[in-house]
């Protein structure tokens, strides 16, 4: 063993030694390399969902990439690609080289969808006691 690498080894040897001693790390030591509980680091990440959250709302929007918008959708990137050629769905903007979309307007398109009209209660009832018209009377 070389002189430096023996005055080397020898704070980190003294380090251990403490840290052994008081079951903590000595203030020299930096605690990063400690390992964090599954709490203190969901903690952390809520905290910092909650920033980009508090970031995004005064803005009133954000940027979506293309996986979250296949997800709010329900299609797949050929068909959403299709509708913005044709003119259905707002196109996105390019941010870096990745295409992002403005989320004001991804809602304004969700709002103008048309609402499902649902069904008279009679027709309703029959699909729901399995049949699909009236009963059939046997004469006899």
């Amino acid at each position: 063993m070389s002189p430096n690498a023996s005055t080397v080894a020898a704070p980190a040897k003294k380090a251990a030694a403490l840290k052994a001693a008081s079951g903590r790390a000595p203030p020299g030591i930096n605690e990063h390399h400690q390992k964090k509980s599954a709490a203190t680091k969901a903690k952390a990440f809520a905290a910092k969902v909650a920033a980009l959250q508090a970031a995004s709302e005064p803005l009133g929007y954000r940027l979506m990439s293309k996986p979250e918008i296949c997800a709010l959708v329900g299609a797949s990137y050929p068909a959403i690609w299709q509708w913005m050629r044709d003119g259905k769905f707002p196109r996105p903007r390019v941010l870096f080289g990745r295409s992002m979309w403005v989320s004001t307007e991804i809602e304004q398109w969700l709002a103008k969808l048309p609402v499902r009209r649902l069904k008279p209660p009679d027709q309703a009832n029959n699909k729901a006691r399995g049949r699909k018209g009236p009963a059939n009377v046997s004469t006899g």
